[in-house]
């Protein structure tokens, strides 16, 4: 039975092998690799630039910020504590309604490797929907049960993750020694072409370095606070340019640009190349891996996302309900109850007749700029604590303030871009002006929603604070 717990025992918090790995698997997709290796090597001077510009700012001021505001919810309290409690509820609720589609997405990905892995009909729609619903259950409990239990589920997606790259890089290194790179490098073009690929690639890059500010979440469930947190952004920015960079010319070595599509997908483009160089046995373990990745991936988001409704709890923004821990797992239960049932809202209706799954598409269009607007906040946020007075102790980059204002406008324009670049239509859309007022007018409903449910919000919060007075 829940108290109003909001402190998780200490041993339920995550330890640092623990974390490092939860960071990894809920930071790093392979996924990002087929995209980028479908502009070719012009992708990775991309990669490069986007490191730079977008993952090393978000990384100091995830650094930055979680220094400064102790308190629970991430990006909502520092945007809360920068701007006031209507800007951090609204940052706190578009990215959490971003982050629902993500979910029921990648449910759905899973769904379709266990049916093709069984030879099941992929067309059945009942299965997709019982698959689905089962893994559906399994994220809920596991993140029900605390980090203590559940870790092993995201410590496994990790090792899933690296067991896939390090196949991919040993068929690049076997087709590279062998002269058989079907990408010629030293012939290629690396100057990026300025058209609608590269424009939603550099959207792709940044939401694929995106993410670390999850470590604000999770601030006061890590054992031995800032210093393991600065320790597991180090560890993450030198996976992810291993990965992300290595993983892209591993892509291009195995299969040519041609082949490589965003609509192919990853585990598609690892079986074709595998079955190139011959290890067509390793490709199921592979995707297994790569499966395993997935699921850890969306577990450790399911973990780390409800912690805005329970910080929204604390700030009586929600029942007090939602500002409470399980005493023993030192798990948000009901705000992880909350998100698991939204959830299934949307897993339900991308499974739903073709009404409501035009409804579903319509949410999802709606999250595309939504999942931006939070990280234009958080620099914002940033830039702005930059110029107040440092706090005693707190941890701040070399070369101090100065550096935090030219690191947060480098991310803020990087964002910015992305932004423009989710705009720019598709050459092959038919309807391009209807897609972007479909986008924009989208956004505006969600901040009406979101500025309604704060008014309501607000009027709950301030008759709580009467009765207390």
């Amino acid at each position: 039975m829940d108290s109003t717990v909001t402190a998780p025992p200490a041993a339920a918090r995550l330890k640092f092998l623990d974390i490092t790995l939860y960071a990894i698997v809920m930071n790093i997709g392979l996924r990002w690799l087929a995209v980028a290796g479908a502009v070719g090597p012009a992708s990775l001077p991309l990669w490069v630039v986007s490191l730079v510009v977008f993952f090393v700012p978000l990384a100091v001021a995830t650094a930055e910020l979680t220094a400064r505001v102790t308190g629970e919810g991430g990006i909502y309290a520092w945007v809360r504590e920068a701007f006031g409690p209507l800007a951090g509820f609204l940052c706190g609720l578009f990215y959490w309604f971003s982050l629902m589609p993500f979910f029921a997405g990648v449910l759905y990905f899973l769904a379709g490797l266990i049916t093709a892995a069984a030879g099941a009909d992929s067309k059945s729609g009942p299965l997709y929907l019982a698959i689905t619903l089962v893994l559906s259950g399994i994220v809920i409990g596991v993140q029900l049960i605390g980090f203590h239990f559940g870790k092993w589920l995201t410590n496994l997606g990790a090792a899933g993750s690296w067991f896939a790259f390090l196949v991919i890089l040993a068929a690049a290194v076997f087709l590279g020694t062998h002269g058989q790179s079907a990408t010629h490098f030293a012939r290629a073009s690396y100057i990026p072409k300025p058209d609608f690929d590269t424009a939603i690639l550099w959207g792709t890059m940044v939401f694929a370095i995106s993410g670390i500010e999850s470590m604000g979440f999770l601030r006061n469930d890590i054992e031995g606070g800032m210093r393991t947190i600065l320790r597991v952004l180090m560890i993450v920015g030198v996976s992810m340019v291993l990965i992300y960079i290595a993983g892209t010319v591993a892509m291009l070595v195995i299969l040519p640009q041609s082949e490589l599509t965003r609509l192919a997908g990853f585990p598609d483009a690892l079986k074709s190349g595998l079955a190139r160089v011959g290890y067509d046995a390793v490709g199921p373990w592979a995707i297994g891996g790569f499966a395993l990745a997935s699921m850890g991936s969306i577990v450790a988001w399911f973990g780390a996302g409800a912690r805005l409704p329970f910080a929204a709890g604390l700030d009586n923004f929600l029942p007090p309900l939602f500002a409470r821990r399980n005493p023993k797992t030192g798990a948000p239960t009901a705000a992880l109850l909350l998100q698991g049932s939204l959830m299934l809202v949307f897993v339900v209706l991308g499974q739903a007749g073709e009404g409501v799954a035009g409804a579903y598409d319509f949410l999802v269009s709606m999250s595309v700029l939504t999942v931006t607007i939070p990280y234009v906040l958080l620099f914002a946020s940033y830039l702005r604590f930059a110029r107040a007075k440092p706090l005693p102790g707190a941890w701040q980059p070399p070369g101090g303030a100065r550096t935090s204002i030219v690191l947060g406008t480098m991310g803020l324009v990087a964002t910015l871009i992305a932004i423009v670049c989710t705009l720019i239509p598709n050459g092959s859309d038919v309807h391009p002006l209807a897609t972007f007022l479909k986008l924009v007018l989208s956004t505006a409903v969600m901040l009406a929603v979101g500025l309604t449910l704060y008014w309501l919000a607000a009027r709950r919060r301030k008759n709580v604070q009467t009765k207390a007075a």
